[in-house]
């Protein structure tokens, strides 16, 4: 479910085949509505799950969700800062 056959994240393939990232990318731009209607959907599951999940459940999830977009922002500042480095001093 998470992992490839070489037990790695399987994220990558998971977001690339999901109707979501599909309905974004179809016309290959991101728009501010997407973003939005992205995150507002986000925010619904996020609130129906406080609702039928227990503290400790949430906070496994909340655990998760915090690492994940640790490791989101930190590869984002890691390819911004080879591409810096491709164009020297600028």
């Amino acid at each position: 479910m998470f992992f490839d056959k070489e037990g790695n994240l399987n994220l990558d393939e998971l977001v690339i085949a999901h109707d979501s990232f599909k309905n974004i990318m179809e016309d290959g731009q991101v728009t501010d509505e997407e973003i939005v209607t992205q995150t507002q959907k986000i925010i619904g599951i996020l609130r129906d799950m406080e609702g039928r999940y227990s503290k400790e459940e949430l906070a496994e999830i909340k655990e998760l969700l915090v690492e994940m977009s640790v490791l989101y922002a930190a590869y984002n500042i890691y390819s911004i800062q080879n591409i810096n480095k491709g164009y020297g001093d600028i």
